[in-house]
This record gives C-alpha cells, structure tokens and sequence, in this order.
C-alpha cells in the first residue's frame, strides 16, 4: 500500500499536551521535533521525553517521526541514538547539505541500531532541503543512503539564507520545491512541500499553498498548526470527480484491450492508466473509497 505523507505535523518534542493533542486529529506522521521547537537548555529534557514517547504511546496509524538537532551541533548525536533506540518510523534530518552529512548520520544510525538490536539498515531518514547549498547538493543527497525515503523543503530557513521573500504567491519556492521534487522522482523517492507560516489562522492561505505544492508534484506538506490537517489532506487526496475520471479511465483502457484509446475526446495511453492507478491506490489508503474498490 502507498505510504501516505499528506500532512506531517510538527509538534515540540517536550510538550506532552501537545502530542495527546496531535493523537486525536486526522495527521498522517507526527513530527516530534527536537530542534527548532526546542530551547537550549531544554534540548537533552526533550530528547529523553521523545524517547519514552516512542516507546509508551500508542500513535495508530501515524506515522513517528523524528526530527534531530543537526550532526554538527552538540546533540545531534545523541538525538540520532534516542530515535533508533525509540525505534522511530523515520528520522528528520536538518540541514542536509550533501552527502557528507548523511555519510555522518549513516555512521551514528548504523552503530546505534546495532547497540539497540535493531534490524541494520532498518531506521529510515528523510533529509529536509532549507539552505543553499542543500539545494545545489539535492542530486546527490537523495542517492546518498538506500535509507532515505523522502525529501522535504523548509522554507523558513531557506528564506533567511537566501533572503527570498514568502510572498503571497510563493513564486520565490518555486525552484526549491521543483529541484527537490525532481531528485526525488528521480531517485523514486517522495517530495514534501514546506510549511505555511505567513499566517497561521489564514486557512485560505494555507489551502493555497497546499493546491500549488499539489500542482508542482509533491506527495505532501509539513504544518505546524493542527488547524492546516484537514486541508492539507484534502488538497492530498483525489477528489470524487478525480476519482470518478480515475476509474472511468481504467475500465475504459482495459475493455478496449490496445495500447491508444479515446476517452470523453481526451487521449488515453497506458501512462495515463498508470496515473490513473496511482490516485485510486492514494484514494484507498486515504479511505476516499473501499479498498475493495
């Protein structure tokens, strides 16, 4: 089944009300985060509390996620330890530069599986794309690891870096987000767009961004605010009409039996049966239809 990454909530890795909270809304991964979110002097507190997390709590179906300090800092070594002994689903690297960083992560994760008994290989990353020279190194960082599952772009940082403006158009995003959504295709791996942060409460907005980031090819977005879940999974997810066009074209190209047929005037070839695939097996997994259907 697809692995679905609609929404991908941040919460701070030392607020358990928060987390209790997060449980009960319709995110497909909670990100337990413990860098930006995180004082300091609060950092090895918060590590210790997302450990336990990992261990104690029930998460269903969502997905556990991660996300460290960077591997320069003074506890991005440790964080990587307490996410595999914690057996997260997948970790989140900050500042993922190039193929440096992740041969160091690889070298930390590899002897903490193998303290904590873990499958070698078993802990997965997802690398997040927010500077410069992450964006000119994407090609090679996402072929860095067979652990790395997925790309993301954090806008945040990217801005303050670049000093790009988040204008209400996001044109500045644009190549950030398809450069990573490229080397993520090319690898077979998936993309995930960056946060709306320009104002929280502005659902509109949000809504916006999450269609745009659709339109450029993403499987996905991070938010921060439990509030953008719910658009965030239906800009995700295929609607009736999609659906209905989805099936319509699958039925029709497999009676017909040949490689180029016509459906409602628009040309149909086995490409577009396969997208067509793809949006019922994401429409299924979402619960949009029966998985009998």
């Amino acid at each position: 089944m697809v692995r679905l990454r609609r929404s991908m909530l941040f919460l701070p890795g030392n607020n358990e009300r928060f987390l209790a909270s997060a449980l009960g809304t319709r995110a497909d991964a909670l990100i337990l985060d413990l860098e930006d979110a995180v004082l300091p002097e609060h950092k090895p507190e918060a590590r210790a509390i997302v450990e336990h997390a990992l261990r104690t709590v029930d998460f269903g179906a969502k997905e556990r996620v991660v996300r460290v300090n960077g591997i320069t800092t003074q506890w991005g070594a440790d964080d990587l330890r307490a996410a595999v002994a914690g057996r997260a689903d997948l970790v989140l690297i900050p500042k993922a530069d190039g193929e440096h960083v992740i041969a160091e992560v690889e070298a930390i994760v590899g002897e903490a599986e193998e303290r904590a008994g873990a499958l070698p290989g078993s802990t997965r990353l997802m690398c997040l794309i927010e500077t410069p020279m992450g964006v000119i190194n994407v090609e090679r960082t996402v072929f860095a690891s067979p652990r790395i599952e997925a790309l993301g772009f954090g806008g945040g940082d990217y801005g303050l870096a670049t000093r790009v403006r988040a204008t209400p158009d996001e044109m500045p995003y644009l190549y950030p987000e398809s450069r990573i959504m490229l080397a993520a295709r090319a690898a077979g791996k998936m993309a995930i767009g960056t946060p709306y942060a320009r104002n929280i409460p502005d659902l509109e907005g949000l809504a916006r961004q999450a269609k745009r980031q659709r339109d450029l090819g993403l499987d996905g977005k991070f938010i921060i605010h439990p509030t953008h879940v719910d658009l965030a999974n239906a800009a995700f997810t295929p609607d009736a009409d999609e659906i209905a066009a989805a099936r319509k074209i699958v039925a029709a190209y497999r009676a017909a039996g040949r490689g180029a047929i016509n459906v409602d005037g628009k040309l149909v070839e086995h490409l577009h049966v396969t997208e067509a695939e793809r949006a019922l097996e994401i429409a299924r997994a979402a619960g949009a239809i029966e998985q009998a259907q």
